[in-house]
């Protein structure tokens, strides 16, 4: 009877389970916090991701510009060849301008929608649950688009 009310076992007895208490604590910080961490991989993969888009995005801008810009000085050239004023240069004319504008926007995107497609297929084996990159698509739209206008204006000019 003296051996349940000894206060030395009770006061060890509590100490060790204070430790347990503090161990399943420790214990369960510790899943908290690789739970956190994980999510936190997570989210910044999809960062990452978005921030590729909106690049890719931005060089879908460019070549538009590059495009629309060509496609205008070949266009005011071809415009006063077909009124009968003379052409505004000799040596460069709105021709070459606007073949070397559309070519720029059409490498340019290009070699940018390589990059793009091999940044999204390693991201691809990061995060598993990627959507497929919309602006890849359109991209390549817009390169067979731009080398269907650059012909054109090789061909017709």
């Amino acid at each position: 009877m003296k051996a349940k009310n000894d206060p030395f076992k009770i006061a060890k007895m509590e100490k060790e389970a204070v430790k347990r208490k503090k161990e399943m604590a420790r214990m369960e910080w510790r899943e908290t916090r690789r739970i956190l961490e994980a999510e936190k991989n997570v989210f910044n993969l999809e960062k990452y991701r978005i921030i590729l888009e909106r690049l890719q995005l931005n060089w879908l801008q460019w070549n538009v510009t590059c495009l629309l810009l060509g496609f205008g000085v070949y266009r005011f050239y071809y415009s006063r060849i077909v009124t009968g004023a003379d052409p505004i240069g000799t040596t460069i004319n709105g021709w070459h301008i606007g073949v070397v504008m559309i070519s720029v926007g059409t490498i340019s995107l290009l070699t940018a929608t390589i990059q793009h497609r091999s940044n999204v297929t390693k991201l691809k084996l990061q995060l598993e649950a990627m959507q497929y990159s919309l602006s890849l698509r359109v991209s390549y739209f817009m390169l067979v688009f731009s080398l269907f206008m650059l012909l054109v204006v090789i061909f017709k000019g």
